[in-house]
């Protein structure tokens, strides 16, 4: 599978963490995988609006030694886009933050 991260939204994260980007890039393809493989059982809505007419979910992945982390992505059979993560694990507070980053984008 294919996964695109969307800079404007995963680039503090990543600058925040950077030793351990590629290590968590990783582990983030192999999760989103699992997840659409297995029918997205762990994933929720991460907004009502849809993102370039796909329909945004997110989840808390463990990052190993990092922490957890929550993410944003949208994803069909062999394509996913990542376009946020956040150490926030607060729903409330990651719903804003993510609505600010989104803010702007082909919404519809």
């Amino acid at each position: 599978m294919q996964v695109e991260f969307y800079e404007r939204g995963c680039k503090f994260f990543f600058k925040k963490h950077r030793r351990q980007q590629d290590n968590m890039e990783a582990i983030i393809r192999a999760a989103i995988a699992r997840e659409v493989a297995t029918g997205m059982t762990k994933v929720k809505l991460a907004t009502r609006k849809k993102i370039a007419g796909q329909t945004v979910y997110e989840f808390r992945l463990n990052l190993g030694k990092l922490g957890s982390a929550r993410l944003a992505f949208a994803a069909d059979q062999d394509h996913a886009t990542v376009y946020f993560i956040s150490s926030h694990l607060q729903k409330a507070t990651f719903s804003h933050e993510f609505d600010q980053v989104v803010a702007g984008m082909g919404r519809r």
